[in-house]
């Protein structure tokens, strides 16, 4: 007997160990690469044609004093959710760094004075395409969820009335 109709109590097991697994898995990769955020999406397509919305980076995190111009970093702008992936364009004389997109035809007022507490770390590597499972996730399942499940729900209640209705049940 399952806990969810259509599902195995094995099945519903193997999809909490997948979970767990990848929470582990980010963990121990931010404990390796030395960062808070070990693998990011790409959001938008600022940094094209270095990489693309929907790619996925491994970061790596660095000591500030190793940070120099040309690299790509990320990090937090102030009063934002989203962090930030773009390129490292001057080091300012108190140690903040100035950074741009690649396409973007100029800087954002919070890519002037970015400080080493702001940054997550240091792109090392990039995975293509992979980071469309997390935006098509947060930007249209998740948003709409509540209107799938009514949409659901109420396809439900018209397949039982309609059997209700015809004598089947």
């Amino acid at each position: 007997m399952s806990l969810l109709p259509g599902f195995t109590n094995s099945s519903i097991f193997y999809v909490i160990l997948g979970v767990i697994l990848a929470l582990l898995v980010n963990q121990g990769m931010a404990f390796a690469l030395s960062t808070d955020m070990p693998i990011v999406a790409v959001e938008s397509d600022s940094m094209v044609p270095t990489f693309y919305k929907g790619d996925i980076l491994v970061l790596q995190g660095v000591p500030a004093e190793q940070l120099k111009v040309d690299d790509i970093i990320v990090f937090s702008p102030p009063n934002q959710d989203t962090p930030v992936v773009h390129r490292i364009i001057g080091i300012n004389p108190d140690g903040t760094f100035q950074t741009k997109g690649d396409a973007n035809p100029g800087q954002i007022w919070y890519e002037k004075s970015i400080k080493a507490s702001q940054v997550h770390g240091k792109q090392i590597m990039i995975i293509p395409l992979l980071g469309w499972i997390k935006i098509i996730t947060m930007e249209f399942i998740l948003p709409n969820l509540v209107w799938m499940i009514l949409g659901v729900a109420l396809i439900g209640l018209v397949y039982v009335g309609n059997r209700s209705f015809r004598g089947g049940i």
